[in-house]
């Protein structure tokens, strides 16, 4: 997709963002961090992945950056490893729910909970951690799925800076969407993961993840775990 389609791409996304909004509110769902600091967040979305996650770690590495992967219950099962490599390379895990069911916030209180409480369980029982945060398939909320995470005690993370990485639309454009769109406190969402059919190949994101890492960090920015972006440390300390 050329880059020219971006200003399109991002129009129609913040359009229904904000559809989103009207109808379910936005408190407890957190998009940035409110900073005038150069610090960034950078997320990853449904692995783990024994082909891609590795690779994304690698790099990651490379540069001394650390990151929030959110995880779907279902890849981590079948996947353990992928679980352990990320908490063992001093990544954060998040919860993407079980099934990564896109309508997930439609469905009754009691089954949204079940696939996000068996999500923090299954990542339990493999690394000894409960995940501190939740990320809806798609993005998407609902007043409902708003009202069983601050029961769970789970702040719902979205994201400002997507770069639709999932449905391959080009290693420039993941790049310049990114680069294009970054501000102090942005949350980034990328994918170690996910897709469906031909969708599934992670390797634009690859390429596009040390070009994007190296520019921000020669622009001055800092890569931060998410809870410096949510509570940010006080003035006064």
């Amino acid at each position: 997709m050329p880059f020219q389609a971006t200003k399109a791409v991002r129009f129609v996304s913040l359009f229904f963002l904000a559809v989103l909004l009207i109808f379910t509110g936005c408190q407890g769902v957190f998009f940035k961090g409110q900073t005038e600091e150069k610090v960034v967040a950078l997320t990853f979305d449904d692995g783990p992945d024994p082909v891609y996650t590795p690779q994304v770690l690698a790099i990651l590495d490379r540069f001394n950056v650390r990151a929030t992967f959110f995880m779907i219950g279902r890849q981590a099962q079948t996947y353990p490893e992928g679980v352990r490599q990320v908490q063992s390379r001093g990544h954060e895990i998040g919860n993407h729910s079980l099934r990564h069911l896109f309508y997930l916030s439609w469905l009754p209180p009691d089954r949204m909970r079940m696939e996000i409480r068996e999500t923090q369980e299954v990542i339990y029982r493999i690394n000894g951690e409960y995940p501190r945060y939740f990320r809806s398939p798609m993005g998407w909320v609902s007043k409902d799925l708003i009202a069983v995470c601050r029961e769970l005690n789970l702040p719902i993370i979205n994201g400002s800076v997507k770069a639709g990485d999932v449905s391959l639309p080009g290693t420039e454009y993941i790049i310049e969407t990114v680069l294009s769109s970054v501000q102090s406190g942005d949350i980034i969402i990328l994918h170690d993961a996910g897709g469906v059919s031909g969708f599934k190949d992670r390797s634009q994101t690859l390429d596009a993840l040390p070009v994007i890492i190296k520019k921000l960090q020669d622009q001055g920015y800092r890569f931060v775990f998410l809870d410096e972006l949510i509570h940010p440390p006080s003035k006064d300390r």
